[in-house]
């Protein structure tokens, strides 16, 4: 005779916990084959021991997971939306998808006077409709008259009682429908099973106009300035970081760990015309605002004392810079005006990074990462930290290296002497999106495109530092 199953002598309470752990969707995330996505696999193997088992977790399973199915014309979607949006899949495009039943609601997608209707299906959990949405919006702001061509159709079902369907609880109507809000101009809207409430409330999101382009760089810097006093006031770096990537969200560049997604590019190509930055292109605020966080995000990690986040951030940004940095125009562009300021601290701070790392270990693993780049240690991205800080910034250079009790480098390790482009230019692996958006930073500037105001951009910079 077969022993009692030591799960089912547990109590039902404990049993559920079990379930839902087992069943938890953020325990389900796996690389999937497209590098940089990540895709749901769920295991139903619990399920096979018993009936009870099986009838138990089943409910737990229906209760922790609610899918939605989303039919586009495109076949292209699911790598745009998974890759650019980072947007975890359930099933992409197949024939599962196809058959799939369990979901709780239709999203169709369609764009009749093309004549082109939705043929390709993904499923997607609730957890990521406003992720999916994101995209779609950041879609939208990239190419202004596309919603106007689009056709949308959000419908609720009960995928487990059709015959005789129950009421979905009003919060999960609000997290499948809500989202939409961001989606605007679309050319027709049909919404079928929601309660009126909720329909209205998107109606009211749908008609708030998108925010300007001033309107997310003051996000932008106003979210900077609150992660400043939470690490250098409050001393709690966690809560500094987590701004600081909320701060890049607001000008639209997706953080994961990572992982970095810079959306909506053009829509930053045109002037701004109020708040703090009236009068700037987008193109230019948003490259300050990213030098300005990515030396905030190394300080951080160094803090915790996380040195290998602190060279990876850094080293990041460095090759991206210095692929850029082959057009004279953009070095001198970025010297005199975004200012040396902060793409010398991220210099400085990265430097740091690798001395730490240098002296943990020479033949860190970290350290590995960066082998055969010649500016990848220490004292190669001192200089370059001399070259951005100057001489009239060897106070900040000093305070620094006090505080992260960095020994045995004096002034001569800041001393930077020009040796021409060749030596200058030794990068990491080219970085496609990013550095095409430095390119085209440079022939804006070039072609005389880029009107900014004078300001004293070291000395506004250096208050930061004080």
């Amino acid at each position: 005779m077969a022993s009692p199953s030591r799960l089912l002598q547990l109590p039902l309470e404990l049993r559920e916990e079990i379930y839902r752990h087992y069943f938890d969707p953020t325990t389900r995330l796996r690389p999937s084959d497209v590098p940089g996505t990540e895709e749901y696999r769920f295991e139903f193997e619990l399920l096979r021991t018993s009936k009870q088992v099986y009838d138990e977790g089943t409910r737990v399973f229906r209760r922790t997971n609610v899918f939605v199915r989303v039919e586009t014309p495109w076949p292209q979607a699911v790598a745009h939306i998974s890759h650019d949006g980072l947007v975890p899949i359930v099933l992409a495009p197949t024939a599962t998808s196809l058959t799939f039943k369990l979901h709780t609601a239709t999203i169709t997608i369609s764009s009749p006077s093309h004549n082109v209707e939705a043929g390709h299906v993904i499923i997607l959990l609730l957890r990521d409709v406003s992720l999916f949405s994101q995209v779609w919006y950041y879609s939208s702001l990239n190419y202004s008259r596309l919603n106007e061509h689009l056709r949308v159709e959000i419908e609720l079902r009960d995928p487990y009682y059709p015959a005789d369907p129950k009421p979905i609880p009003r919060a999960i109507q609000e997290k499948l429908l809500l989202p939409f809000g961001m989606v605007k101009g679309l050319s027709e809207v049909e919404v079928r099973g929601f309660d009126d409430a909720v329909k209205r409330e998107l109606e009211k999101r749908m008609a708030i106009p998108y925010d300007t382009v001033g309107k997310c760089c003051d996000d932008c810097m106003a979210l900077t300035t609150e992660g400043d006093v939470l690490l250098e006031k409050e001393n709690n770096p966690e809560a500094a970081l987590d701004m600081y990537v909320k701060a890049f969200h607001a000008i639209h560049i997706l953080i994961r760990g990572r992982t970095r997604r810079v959306l909506a590019d053009h829509f930053f190509h045109r002037m701004i015309d109020t708040g703090s930055f009236s009068g700037q292109t987008g193109t230019v605020v948003r490259i300050v605002l990213r030098l300005k966080l990515v030396s905030r995000v190394v300080n951080v990690y160094l803090k915790q004392g996380e040195w290998a986040e602190a060279a990876f951030w850094g080293m990041r940004t460095i090759s991206i810079m210095r692929e850029a940095m082959e057009t004279s125009e953009f070095e001198d562009f970025i010297n005199d005006f975004v200012g040396g300021m902060d793409m010398g601290s991220i210099y400085l701070r990265t430097g740091i990074a690798f001395r730490k790392l240098e002296e943990t270990s020479p033949i860190s693993p970290a350290l590995g990462e960066y082998a055969g780049l010649p500016i990848a240690t220490s004292s190669h991205l001192f200089k370059f930290a001399g070259k951005y800080l100057k001489q009239r910034f060897s106070h900040i250079i000093k305070k620094e290296l006090e505080d992260m009790e960095v020994r045995g480098v004096g002034d001569e390790a800041f001393v930077y002497v020009e040796r021409g482009r060749e030596a200058d230019s030794e990068s990491m692996e080219h970085m496609d999106q990013e550095v095409a958006e430095a390119e085209l930073a440079v022939q804006m500037l070039v072609q005389g495109l880029m009107y900014v105001e004078d300001v004293d951009t070291d000395s506004d910079l250096e208050d930061v530092y004080a």
